[in-house]
């Protein structure tokens, strides 16, 4: 059986060419965007909500960016410095969550959070290691990033969940 990243050499071994990468990058931004939003529309625990909100808001920027790529054929105007921390940082004291108890259900969605991110995260990783432009190489890799930052943000919520939870 193939590994997550197994697939996704093979799958960016595959592709036709820069535009063919930025089509598929575009729905993956597309599908991550449409998660995130259903996820946060059935949160009733506001660190949640306001979780998943800002990673739809990311994803939209994402896909902002490779549509502007796609359809001026140049770069957008954006740093492409790869985020060194998290800018988004909620207060998350997890023993005072409205409702109780974190669900299953909570984790399981986080978790479908990091397996995405960490599958965007490397599939520009092997994109940006396969175009031969400089600019384009670090527009990818910052897209990698930007997809790092996200793991690690979820990882944290995972990480207290689960403390909280040996705890009790």
């Amino acid at each position: 059986m193939k590994s997550a990243y197994q697939n996704v050499i093979e799958e960016v071994e595959n592709l036709k060419g820069i535009e063919e990468a930025v089509a598929l990058a575009i729905e993956r931004e597309k599908e991550a965007r449409d998660f995130y939003l259903s996820k946060a529309a059935l949160m009733d625990r506001p660190k949640f909500k306001e979780l998943y909100e800002y990673l739809a808001n990311e994803e939209v920027k994402h896909l902002s960016y490779l549509e502007e790529y796609r359809n001026k054929k140049h770069l957008p105007v954006i740093s492409t410095e790869i985020p060194s921390g998290q800018s988004f940082t909620p207060e998350f004291d997890i023993g005072r969550i409205k409702g109780g108890e974190i669900t299953l259900g909570d984790a399981g969605i986080l978790v479908a959070a990091l397996r995405h991110e960490r599958k965007s995260e490397d599939f520009y990783s092997e994109v940006a290691k396969r175009v031969e432009d400089d600019s384009l190489r670090n527009f990818f890799e910052m897209l990698a990033g930007y997809e790092r930052g996200h793991y690690e943000l979820i990882d944290g919520f995972l990480e207290d969940i689960t403390r909280f939870r040996m705890q009790t």
